[in-house]
């Protein structure tokens, strides 16, 4: 008798028990989802590899441009340029000197042309010391015939056109690559091309559709290095050509480098 009491007051003992640990764990299971704890972070402690340390860690800040005439400030009558114009504003942001280091733009300058020029010691010296390299090409590859006829003819085969657009974008590639090469840590600032026959009904909008084409394979070459930037400036010409454009029908004047130098600035923060 006593031993069946004693199985029975064991198993109510158990039953007791095991009914206390399944409220305890409802209990708890409840507070978690109510009071969830912060997850511990699982990813990489590295930096990724786009930041702007290196501009207000430094004192000075060394900038190098190279390309083709729009590099070099052909039409600006002040002669300041887009270069000139983006130091002068990356000082007033950063509260610190922005030195140009060289300006290498060369009138008439195309793609397969700088491409050789990454290959000289003193152009390769340059980039290497930079923090900030921008360069210009791709208008000559397209529309040197347009500016030797002085736009006075508007028969242009868009064939041959888009043609120009696929033999440079493949000189693009191996620009980018040589610069990273040269220069793996510098921020890369490529200008996208604007459409100098937009004063021309007949041309303007197969200009618009081959520098898109342009500027889009440019993006494509750019995109693979997460130091490489192109900044657009086609809709700044679109929305204000006769207010942008030079004398000449092809370069920017003053104020429309002052518009590419706020764009660039701009592409930095």
């Amino acid at each position: 008798m006593k031993s069946s009491q004693f199985i029975w007051r064991l198993v109510g003992i158990t039953a007791i028990a095991a009914a206390v640990v399944l409220l305890f764990g409802f209990g708890y299971a409840v507070y978690d989802i109510l009071n969830p704890s912060a997850a511990s972070w699982q990813g990489s402690a590295q930096k990724p590899a786009h930041t702007t340390d290196k501009f207000t860690d430094r004192n000075e800040i060394g900038m190098t441009a190279i390309g083709d005439s729009l590099t070099r400030g052909t039409g600006d009558a002040t002669g300041s340029g887009y270069v000139r114009g983006v130091a002068e504003l990356l000082e007033t942001k950063l509260q610190k000197p922005v030195r140009i280091l060289n300006n290498l733009g060369i009138n008439g300058l195309r793609a397969d042309q700088l491409v050789s020029k990454l290959d000289e010691t003193g152009i390769r010296y340059s980039l290497a010391q930079a923090d900030v390299i921008m360069f210009t090409i791709g208008g000559n590859d397209l529309f040197q015939s347009a500016l030797d006829q002085n736009f006075t003819s508007g028969e242009f085969e868009a064939e041959d056109l888009f043609r120009k657009v696929e033999e440079g974008l493949a000189n693009v590639t191996d620009i980018a690559d040589k610069i990273n090469e040269i220069n793996p840590d510098a921020r890369v600032v490529y200008v996208g091309l604007y459409n100098p026959l937009a004063d021309l009904e007949e041309m303007r909008e197969l200009g618009n559709r081959v520098v898109q084409k342009w500027n889009d394979g440019v993006f494509a070459v750019l995109n693979r290095y997460p130091n490489m930037t192109l900044v657009p400036t086609l809709d700044l010409f679109q929305a204000a050509f006769a207010q942008y454009i030079g004398t000449d029908h092809f370069h920017p004047n003053a104020e429309g480098y002052r518009a590419i130098s706020e764009r660039i600035a701009q592409s930095f923060f």
